[in-house]
C-alpha cells in the first residue's frame, strides 16, 4: 500500500472540491438527483427509510463511477446515479445496506440508554415529532455522542466497503474486513478527511445563518449547500479508494450504462 501521511485526507478533500469545479452542472444534477430520490423514498413511513438504508452503498456506487467518469472526461449524466443497480454486485451491495441498518440500531440503542425520558412528560403531541431538537434534549452525554460517532465510523466502513465489494469481486464479509484494516492502516488520514468535510460544512452552515438568518432563504441555501457537500464528499472517497487499491482499468470503473 502506498504511504498515507495524515496530510493526505486533507488532499482527498480538494480533489473532490476539484471534481466539481470540472464539472459543475453533471455533477450538481447528480447531487440533486439523489437528494429527490431520498425524499421521495422517505414520504414511505418506515419502508421508505429502511429502503433508503439499505440501498445506500448502491447509490455509493453511482457517485464513484461519476468520479471515475469526471477523471477520464466524460459527461456524468443524472442516470450515473442508478449505477449500482445494474451491477452483477447489486445484491451483496443490498447486504451491507443491511449492515447500515444493524448499525444505525446499534447507534439508536447505545442513545437510548442514556435517554432521560422524563422531559417527554406533558409534551403536546406537535411537540414530540422526530426533530434534531428534541433528541438533543431526550438523549443525554455522553450517549448522543457516543452513538453518532460509531454510527459515523460504522457508516464509513460499509460505505468505503462498497467499492470494493462491487469492483473487487468480494462478498460483504470480506469487503468489510479489507475496509476495515485499510481504514485502519490509514486512519490519520481519513481522520483528517472525515474533520475537513465536517469543519467545511460546519462553517458554511454558520457563515449562512449570520448572513442569511434561519427564515425561508437561510434554510433554502443551507439545504443546498448540504446536498453539494454531502455529494462532494462522496465524490471524494474515489480518492482514497484507488490510492490504496490502485487506480481502475476502464471496463471496472465505468461500465456502459445502456
Amino acid at each position: 500500500m502506498n504511504p498515507t501521511p495524515a496530510r493526505m485526507g486533507w488532499d482527498w478533500v480538494k480533489q473532490g472540491f476539484g471534481m466539481l469545479r470540472k464539472q459543475p452542472a453533471g455533477l450538481t444534477a447528480l447531487f440533486f438527483g439523489y437528494m429527490l430520490v431520498s425524499m421521495l423514498l422517505n414520504i414511505l413511513p418506515l419502508v421508505g427509510a429502511i429502503a433508503h438504508a439499505v440501498l445506500t452503498p448502491v447509490f455509493v456506487i453511482g457517485f464513484l463511477r461519476a468520479a471515475r467518469d469526471v477523471e477520464a472526461g466524460r459527461m456524468v449524466l443524472p442516470r450515473t446515479l442508478i449505477t449500482g443497480f445494474r451491477e452483477p454486485a447489486f445484491g451483496r451491495l443490498c447486504k451491507l445496506g443491511g449492515l447500515h441498518i444493524l448499525a444505525i440500531l446499534a447507534a439508536v440503542t447505545i442513545m437510548m440508554l442514556f435517554a432521560d425520558t422524563d422531559v417527554l412528560k406533558g409534551k403536546s403531541p406537535e411537540d414530540l415529532q422526530p426533530s434534531l431538537a428534541l433528541m438533543q434534549e431526550v438523549i443525554r452525554f455522553p450517549g448522543l455522542q457516543v452513538g453518532f460517532f460509531l454510527y459515523v465510523a460504522a457508516l464509513l466502513v460499509i460505505t468505503f466497503a462498497a467499492p470494493i465489494v462491487c469492483w473487487n469481486g468480494m462478498g460483504p464479509g470480506k469487503g468489510l474486513f479489507y475496509s476495515f484494516f485499510a481504514i485502519k492502516r490509514t486512519a490519520g488520514a481519513f481522520l483528517v478527511f472525515v474533520l475537513s468535510l465536517g469543519a467545511i460544512a460546519f462553517g458554511t452552515m454558520m457563515v449562512l445563518r449570520l448572513v442569511f438568518g434561519a427564515g425561508a432563504v437561510g434554510q433554502a441555501l443551507m439545504g443546498m449547500v448540504s446536498v453539494l457537500l454531502f455529494g462532494i464528499g462522496h465524490i471524494a472517497l474515489y480518492f482514497p479508494y484507488t490510492h490504496i487499491f490502485g487506480p481502475l482499468p476502464d471496463d471496472k470503473a465505468a461500465p456502459p450504462v445502456p
